[in-house]
């Protein structure tokens, strides 16, 4: 069983291609000597991240997160663990999203319901992550490239 961590959080600058390269690739070193996979979502005011891998390593990753001065308001949407994991593919997988792809999107439509309403039931937590499984297969139809660049 895999366990997994989804937070939200409010950067504390403005976001741009620049930190969030950084923080990919920060992320990417780690998590590859940790076997930790996830993807960052970044929209205009807030990250949405998935981590996910062993208990012990996401929950050590996810403290380095809370504490990271780039973003506040750090708020677990849910945790819990799941057979397979959703990117495995990716140590860090990164996509920067617009308002409008954010709300044009068909794999991201519910996603403004989660940032905006917390996760508390099973049932919601399991949507959760199979809106996740879309969210991958949307960023690698829409950035190519880049899911390609970060692959492995």
């Amino acid at each position: 069983m895999r366990y997994y961590t989804i937070y939200t959080s409010k950067p504390t600058a403005e976001i741009s291609k620049k930190v969030v390269d950084e923080i990919t690739a920060e992320s990417i070193k780690w998590n590859k000597d940790h076997g930790i996979t996830g993807i960052l979502l970044c929209m205009e005011n807030r990250f949405f991240q998935f981590l996910e891998g062993n208990e012990k390593d996401v929950t050590e990753v996810f403290e380095m997160i809370r504490k990271d001065p780039r973003h506040t308001d750090v708020i677990v949407r849910v945790k819990g663990y799941s057979n397979e994991r959703v990117f495995s593919e990716w140590s860090m997988g990164s996509w920067m999203l617009s308002n409008e792809e954010l709300n044009s999107l068909s794999a991201l439509k519910d996603l403004q319901v989660y940032l905006n309403d917390p996760v508390n039931t099973n049932l919601q937590s399991k949507n959760l992550v199979s809106m996740m499984h879309d969210i991958m297969k949307t960023w690698i139809e829409h950035e190519p490239e880049r899911a390609k660049r970060l692959k492995g």
